[in-house]
């Protein structure tokens, strides 16, 4: 909002309609000011203009449309829309074409900064094109016409984003440039700093989505980012920040039955990692718009900004997020897998499980799976041999897996419920426990991250009969059970899940296990 002069310039500009008080009526005129207000403000601002774009006082129209850009640049009807993108291409096209001295304007000194997904930098300051003032005196190039038509087509570029052919400068803000670096680094799996955090950022809407373009960055930057999420994160926040700035958005895309592409005009989704880290936010800048023009010519530039294309990313984003959420945090059911695993006598089949935790590769739930279901048959079984093995096979799949949040809570639980007592007490064994840590072992098959190994020997354990023992089976076949072995293996493993779940476990209040408190 501009300062009333006591003494207000004179001039035939001033004179128009009341002059600063319609100037700070356009400057209130912001994302949530209700169509009834807005629209008749805008309506007048784009008739006045549109009557004579190149003329003496169209200056004056070019900075009413500029300053209500926050809500033209929102959600305006299709009727305001059109009228001041029209009347602000006119204008530039009227101004454009004259000669100009100047090597440097106004407006290109704020342009550099406009980012639209910052809500204080959604348009150019335009004051100065109003009329005189003591706070901002006027200056050789504010009303050059190279100065009033580069307002012009950002203010339009802004609204109607690809609106401006050309003639806006290709300058990326700072801000972008940097998240740019840091998304395609995650996306190409080699991130220059934690993912999460920066995921979570990412993630997060406010009021920071209040342009086509800034929202249209977004949609493309979560699609691009879920499938790095699904994959390769752990923290919770961040599927919960990613989900809600998803479901914000989704309402806000558009009608998708206003699109007017072919199926062959909406860019292909199986985009290069790199690529659309940079694609995402520069659409939300005028200077990134502009240089994605100059790069993007296999689809039509408002593609990337179809409401229909983005509902369809949006929503298959949600998805794979929902999905991994209830996966990753919920409680897994593994009721089948009584009938994977047990035999028809009852017995477990140990051959089954064992080959599952070997085959499994980072991606397959199974092996988690087992963990949490002989997490669960420990609790109910009467087997005190049975109960052992269960165990083990709940340690070692923890040893090897990095298992979600979910999952680790159960095994944790049990993992805890291991007496501690032995580890103050000496036992046979001395060292000769089966170690990740140690450098000679009875057998380096024993070694916890050799799944083969331990896997024989786990057969062996369960069902001496049906399995034949490993090489060194005889000379550790008492370790297993030792109660100093056992508890040791859990501490260690319970800290690593207690350091790994302790956001998640504040976030549900948790304290953390006893191992954790007394260390």
């Amino acid at each position: 909002m501009i300062h009333i002069p006591e003494n207000p310039d004179t001039s035939p500009t001033a004179d128009l309609l009341k002059p600063f008080e319609t100037f700070e009526s356009w400057s209130r005129v912001n994302a949530d000011t209700s169509p009834d207000d807005a629209e008749p403000l805008v309506l007048d601002c784009a008739r006045h203009l549109t009557a004579d774009p190149g003329g003496d006082t169209a200056h004056v129209w070019v900075a009413g449309l500029a300053e209500m850009v926050r809500y033209l640049a929102g959600q305006p009807t299709a009727e305001a829309e059109r009228a001041a993108v029209e009347a602000l291409l006119a204008a530039a096209s009227a101004f454009g074409e004259r000669s100009c001295a100047h090597e440097t304007h106004p407006y290109e000194e704020e342009f550099g900064d406009l980012a639209e997904d910052d809500p204080a930098w959604i348009g150019l300051p335009t004051s100065y094109l109003f009329a005189d003032l003591p706070q901002r005196p006027r200056q050789d190039a504010d009303l050059c016409p190279a100065n009033i038509a580069g307002i012009a087509r950002v203010t339009a570029d802004m609204i109607r984003p690809f609106s401006a052919a050309d003639g806006i400068p290709m300058v990326v803000p700072d801000d972008h440039t940097s998240s740019v670096e840091r998304l395609s680094s995650i996306l190409c799996d080699y991130p220059n700093r934690e993912p999460g955090p920066t995921l979570e950022s990412n993630a997060g809407v406010d009021d920071s989505l209040a342009t086509k373009g800034a929202r249209a960055g977004y949609v493309i930057t979560q699609y691009a980012s879920c499938w790095y999420a699904v994959y390769r994160i752990a923290e919770r926040s961040v599927f919960d920040a990613m989900i809600e700035g998803l479901e914000t958005v989704l309402p806000k895309l558009g009608d998708p039955t206003a699109c007017t592409h072919g199926d062959d005009e909406h860019p292909d989704p199986e985009f290069e990692s790199a690529d659309i880290a940079e694609i995402g936010f520069h659409l939300r800048s005028p200077g990134g718009r502009a240089e994605l023009r100059e790069a993007l010519d296999e689809y039509p530039p408002d593609a990337w900004l179809c409401p229909r294309y983005l509902r369809d990313l949006a929503d298959e984003a949600l998805t794979e997020l929902r999905t991994a959420h209830t996966s990753k945090f919920g409680v897994r059911d593994t009721t089948a897998l009584d009938g994977m695993y047990v035999q028809p006598d009852g017995s477990l089949d140990i051959d089954a499980l064992t080959r599952c935790v070997i085959d499994g590769d980072e991606f397959d739930e199974a092996p988690e799976n087992i963990a949490v279901w002989a997490a669960r048959r420990h609790a109910s079984s009467d087997d005190p041999h049975e109960r052992l093995v269960l165990l083990l096979l709940t340690l070692w799949v923890t040893q090897v897996r990095d298992l979600p949040y979910g999952v680790g809570r159960e095994v944790r639980a049990l993992l805890s419920t291991v007496d501690p007592a032995p580890l103050e007490t000496a036992c046979k064994h001395g060292d000769e426990h089966a170690d990740g840590h140690a450098d000679t072992h009875l057998d380096k098959r024993l070694r916890r991250w050799d799944k083969r190994g331990f896997a024989a020997h786990l057969r062996h354990l369960y069902a001496p009969d049906s399995f034949p023992a490993p090489e060194a089976a005889q000379a550790v076949a008492d370790v297993w059970g030792c109660p100093r072995f056992l508890a040791s293996w859990a501490r260690e493993l319970v800290l690593r899940l207690d350091e790994a779940y302790r956001w998640m476990d504040q976030e549900d209040g948790y304290e953390g296990s006893t191992f954790s408190r007394e260390r």
